[in-house]
């Protein structure tokens, strides 16, 4: 079907002995279910309904997933977001959005739900194996907000999004400190929306934060993460609870816009 290099051949078939594919159409499927199997698959599902699927990767436990974006029984969209904000061991691999067209407003919908990349239908075994390449050696940061539960937006289909909002002085550490910062932020203005994921998204940060008070020197920023901590620890995290240390936080990196989820991914 395809000639493979030996050495991506080897990269990538780790990653792929179990793959769920949710695709209505039955050719598209077969195809993609062939070229699988010439990378190594060794089990294959076929799914054409969301809700089935979400119980299939319970009892799977699938490496990677295929998804379309749109068919009957099947909102892509939804079910990568369910995946993503679930409990499931499968929540952070990744998936790879299919769809019948790369309009602007098709991009933004897989990016959005949390799809690592996007393949435009029919697609070639290049198109295929590029994808994978990315999506399975190529991984990147993990963002755990309220608003987007995902991979790295900025780094949809193969590194393409807007640029970086941190300054390109700030080194890479210090990037992502600002990030988290940002994170828990929209978390502390999100925490009584949506108590779950805004709990889940603060300690997604304090394992960023916690770690960085040995590298920053400034007590300002030690004081407000070990008070966010200790909220933690002692289970009175609230919005009110939230709101002094994460403001201090937000001046020392200087962050005076609204907290929105276009912010931090």
């Amino acid at each position: 079907m395809f000639s493979l290099d030996p050495k991506l051949e080897a990269k990538i078939k780790p990653h792929v002995k179990r793959v769920l594919v949710l695709e209505s159409n039955q050719a598209y499927a077969r195809i993609l279910t062939d070229m699988l199997r010439v990378l190594g698959t060794e089990k294959t599902i076929v799914e054409t309904d969301d809700r089935r699927a979400m119980m299939i990767c319970e009892d799977m436990d699938p490496q990677l997933i295929f998804c379309d974006l749109r068919a009957q029984n099947l909102e892509g969209a939804k079910f990568v977001t369910a995946v993503r904000r679930s409990e499931m061991k499968c929540r952070k691999i990744p998936i790879i959005m299919m769809a019948s067209n790369d309009l602007p407003e098709t991009l933004k919908e897989a990016r959005d739900c949390g799809a690592d990349e996007i393949m435009k239908k029919p697609f070639a075994s290049g198109d295929l194996l590029k994808r994978l390449e990315h999506a399975v050696t190529k991984s990147p940061p993990w963002i755990e907000a309220v608003m987007y539960v995902g991979p790295d937006r900025r780094r949809f289909n193969s590194g393409a999004g807007p640029r970086k909002r941190a300054p390109d002085n700030m080194s890479d550490g210090m990037k992502r400190i600002e990030q988290s910062v940002r994170i828990l932020r929209a978390a502390a203005d999100q925490f009584d929306v949506d108590r779950k994921q805004a709990n889940r998204a603060i300690v997604a940060q304090l394992e960023v934060l916690v770690p960085a008070c040995k590298a920053i020197s400034d007590p300002g920023f030690k004081g407000a993460v070990t008070e966010i901590f200790m909220a933690y620890k002692g289970g009175t995290l609230s919005g009110d609870s939230l709101r002094g240390p994460v403001a201090t936080l937000a001046k020392l990196f200087r962050i005076d816009d609204p907290p929105k989820s276009e912010a931090v991914a």
